[in-house]
């Protein structure tokens, strides 16, 4: 299917070359043009970092290419447009073509291809030993028939085909320590094989000033990925003795139903539900022996998964300086089903009788949400608008640990209820006719969050502006967000102590476009994002220090972001660009670097706390050059540099060099 897929997207983009520019053909008008050239890659530091991140490699290249048939008023016999893009195809690590056919007032066929090539054996996971090198091949069929009457009908295919080797660990956890060393890992390769296809139909029906739509489908998922034991070096346990059986096949009908009526300009409802079901029986057999350990483990069961989802709004307009609308929204989600997880472990010690099961049978999420919104604008100038929003959050769940095995009769419902209230309010204002201001706030109180990292007590400002005159664009925002927390009883009963949650991020952007005339153009732009997270998250345990209960974990970031292009032409036959980005997390500044923490008012920090700081920097300068030779041939000539800095750990950094120089033709 692969071979078949680029070969016939290679034989129409070759057919494409055939023609003229914006020539005739028969009843058809084309148009076709396509750009040939060769990418050259150069890079210094980590390689595996480069190739996680970007992965460009040397060689010919179709960069771009596009043919288009026309046939104006209909004239075709089978065929009235047809339309081919490609671009990467040749080895790059993202290809995407696509194709469109169309048949005035009979049918519309849109094709989807494209090809993901990933690479990832970074040193900050799991020391290298959780590696990936997988082809993800993506494709997209939609037929639909008599596109331009009342009544449609909707036909669909999609596939995705996962492929490649691959490297994982896990921990064995014999002694149950508090850290993480080396030797108490099992690493083991993958051949990763997933396969996944969905088929689907439905129809589009409009009668009466409302738009219906049905979709029916099925979702077919399929996994055989092989496990065996490691064939390259790691620093990981080898496992003596391995084997490993978790074949996953699984279905998924789905069935969607939407409906749109705007009849009149004062009301208009709007509604959507979508219903998911699924089953299937599992299975999993590990046996995993090394020479300080071995360990056994047992999965199976039978899953069944419902979900739905329902929501409609309704929207009035009584007059030009009013609107409401009002919007109700309920999800269901229950997965139910006899489950059993069985973890042996040898040798046994008096601390750990080697043995822990785990036994699931229901897990019930429902989300109820109903938002009232109203508009009023007094003159042209002013506008104000506010609205309320409730939601009720229920979860049940029904699950038992047991680490010295026996299954217990009569295991509890667990249920809880989360309340939500927040109110919106907020004004614009248009004092002339270039300049827009806007600012609105959010208050809301949660009653009991379902994570630490919930919302609780909670409040939002945003600010924007936006100055439009002549041939400038100036713009700018600010928003800020502010979450307290505190953890369920529960959560903080297994911890050993109360956990705490605190959150603020603040966001900073401005941006410039500046065009004065046809043949130059420049924009700017800067942003800077602020987090600081205080949090009862446990975090990296480290021998010998207090255990991980007793820790807390800060988290800072200062993230800024630039960028600044320039384009200009020169006798209408020379076109520059330019342009330059980066991205920088100072982590907090100067504090972060030396683990001083602020003070909170919730949440007290002390010397046990560890201050999560990650600086790093990722800039980009690039240059592009078109110079048109002729009407139908142009040569391009491309440069990006890429450069990526850890502060906190050096090993990953690399700077890269990738060029280009490609000619492009329209025949």
């Amino acid at each position: 299917m692969k071979r078949a897929g680029k070969l016939v997207l290679s034989l129409l983009a070759l057919a494409a070359a055939a023609q003229d520019s914006d020539q005739r053909l028969g009843s058809y008008r084309v148009l076709n043009a396509f750009e040939l050239g060769h990418r050259s890659v150069f890079v210094s530091g980590s390689r595996q970092m480069y190739g996680a991140s970007l992965n460009y490699d040397n060689g010919l290249r179709l960069l771009d290419g596009n043919l288009r048939l026309h046939s104006g008023g209909g004239q075709g016999r089978w065929i009235d447009e047809m339309v081919l893009t490609t671009f990467g195809a040749g080895g790059d690590p993202y290809q995407a073509s696509s194709l469109r056919l169309e048949k005035n007032r009979f049918y519309r066929y849109d094709l989807g291809f494209r090809i993901v090539n990933y690479s990832n054996r970074l040193l900050s996971l799991s020391g290298g030993e959780h590696r990936q090198n997988t082809e993800r091949i993506f494709q997209n069929h939609d037929l639909t028939l008599f596109p331009q009457r009342r009544l449609q009908i909707l036909l669909g295919f999609d596939r995705l085909n996962q492929n490649g080797p691959a490297l994982s660990s896990e921990n064995v956890g014999v002694l149950r320590d508090d850290a993480f060393p080396r030797d108490r890992f099992f690493a083991f390769a993958d051949d990763v094989r997933r396969l996944n296809n969905t088929w689907r139909w439905g129809v589009n029906l409009t009668l009466l000033g409302a738009k219906l739509s049905f979709l029916r489908g099925w979702d077919n998922y399929k996994e055989d990925t092989r496990h065996s034991l490691p064939t390259v070096e790691t620093t990981g346990q080898v496992p003596q003795r391995f084997r490993r059986d978790d074949p996953v096949h699984g279905r998924t009908p789905f069935t969607r139903l939407n409906i749109h009526s705007d009849a009149n300009r004062r009301f208009s409802l709007n509604g959507r539900f979508v219903y998911t079901g699924g089953e299937r029986n599992f299975v999993l057999d590990e046996t995993a022996g090394g020479p300080q350990a071995t360990r056994q483990t047992y999965v199976l069961g039978l899953a069944k998964r419902t979900q739905a989802t329902g929501d409609w709004t309704l929207a009035l307009q009584p007059s030009d300086r009013w609107a409401v609308s009002n919007t109700t929204a309920l999800n269901q989600t229950r997965i139910s089903g006899d489950s059993a997880f069985v973890h042996l472990r040898l040798p046994a010690i008096p601390t750990d009788p080697g043995r822990d099961e785990y036994f699931f049978s229901l897990l019930a999420i429902r989300l109820l949400t109903n938002s009232t919104d109203v508009n009023f604008r007094p003159s042209k100038t002013l506008g104000f608008y506010g609205g309320y929003h409730y939601s009720i959050r229920r979860v049940q769940n029904r699950e038992i640990f047991e680490e010295f095995g026996g299954r217990p009769d009569g295991v509890p419902l667990y249920s809880f209820e989360n309340v939500t209230h927040s109110g919106i309010g907020g004004v614009r204002l248009r004092p002339v006719a270039p300049l827009t201001l806007l600012a609105n706030v959010e208050y809301g109180r949660a009653g009991l969050p379902f994570t630490p990292l919930s919302e609780r007590r909670y409040h939002a400002e945003t600010a924007k502006v936006q100055l439009k005159h002549k041939a400038w664009l100036l713009s700018g925002s600010f928003k800020s967000f502010y979450n307290r927390n505190a953890v369920p009883p529960v959560i903080a009963a297994l911890e050993g102590v109360a956990s705490l949650h605190d959150y603020r991020s603040r966001q900073y952007s401005a941006s410039l476009a500046w065009t004065p005339r046809r043949r130059f153009t420049a924009d700017f732009s800067y942003a800077k994002l602020h987090l600081d997270t205080a949090s009862g998250i446990l975090n990296f345990p480290v021998p010998g220090q207090p255990r991980p209960a007793t820790r807390r974990s800060l988290y800072l970031s200062s993230l800024h972001h630039g960028h600044a292009n320039g384009r200009v032409e020169l006798h209408n036959s020379v076109t520059i660009f330019a342009g330059y980005s980066i991205v920088k997390d100072t982590a907090g500044g100067r504090a972060a670097l030396f683990g001083i923490a602020p003070s909170y008012p919730n949440l007290a920090l002390d010397q046990n706390d560890l201050v999560n700081a990650y600086p790093l920097s990722f800039q980009s300068p690039r240059a592009r050059l078109a110079w048109k030779l002729h009407k139908q041939v142009s040569w391009n000539a491309g440069w990006q540099y890429y450069r990526y800095r850890e502060k906190f750990f050096d090993a990953q950094n690399y700077h890269a060099h990738v060029s280009y120089t490609s000619f492009r033709w329209s025949f």
